[in-house]
């Protein structure tokens, strides 16, 4: 592994440019970190070992094995190491939550886009694994799981946990929104992002979220649809 400031990454495309374009941002965001680099599917599964990486950006269309099936056979022996998908498409998202990707990238790379997958991986691999927000002046970690949903009102965010807790601090959704994995988090909302792991319903008509713990969400109009989709997937892909 690498030391605790860079990321051991694997970057899997099949388009030398991508391949390319991908080490640039990489290296201009967290100078230091070793990339590798493959063309192929079997090409990274003839090399792949458990534990090696902290991250591996793998392409979903690609001749030959495709991203979907060398991520379920990377799932097979690593169940742990962070992957992102690339893609020019969202139609293979219960592939996504099968394998439990960190986030979907879509071509052209978004270099905040990267730079936020390299936080949360360097997050992964300290890990923590979650969510790090400050309170009263002192950095504190939470597990994705144990969030249930997160609020903002001017500029104070309220995080309602899976005890029951509700936690106070000053910041912005954008930042907790961008430490969290795209397949379980959903922004239903300028001031709400739930967990969809801690969703019992989606209620059409009032067009908002029922958390398992009975507490309502609000889901903006134009996203109740992404908001049906996303449950149904979550909930079938945990079956």
């Amino acid at each position: 592994m690498s030391d605790s400031g860079t990321l051991k990454i694997a970057v899997c495309d099949d388009e030398q440019a991508q391949r390319r374009q991908l080490q640039f941002l990489i290296d201009k965001i967290l100078p230091g970190s070793q990339v590798d680099l493959y063309e192929s599917g079997e090409d990274f599964l003839n090399s792949f070992r458990p534990g090696v990486y902290d991250l591996i950006f793998m392409d979903i269309l690609m001749p030959g094995m495709g991203g979907v099936d060398a991520t379920t056979k990377i799932r097979s022996i690593d169940a742990s190491v962070p992957i992102a998908f690339a893609t020019s498409s969202k139609d293979y998202a219960m592939e996504g939550y099968k394998n439990r990707v960190i986030r979907y990238l879509m071509k052209p790379f978004d270099p905040t886009e990267i730079s936020e997958v390299l936080t949360l991986a360097g997050q992964m691999k300290g890990g923590q694994g979650g969510v790090t927000v400050r309170i009263n002046g002192k950095d504190m970690n939470f597990s994705y799981e144990k969030i249930c949903y997160v609020e903002q009102n001017t500029h104070t965010l309220y995080l309602h946990m899976a005890n029951g807790a509700v936690l106070q601090l000053t910041g912005k959704l954008d930042d907790i929104e961008a430490q969290t994995p795209d397949d379980t988090f959903m922004r239903s909302h300028k001031s709400f992002l739930v967990n969809i792991a801690h969703v019992k319903s989606v209620d059409k008509d009032l067009q908002m979220f029922v958390m398992k713990d009975g507490d309502t969400v609000h889901i903006r109009r134009e996203s109740m649809r992404e908001a049906a989709r996303m449950l149904a997937e979550y909930t079938m892909a945990s079956l």
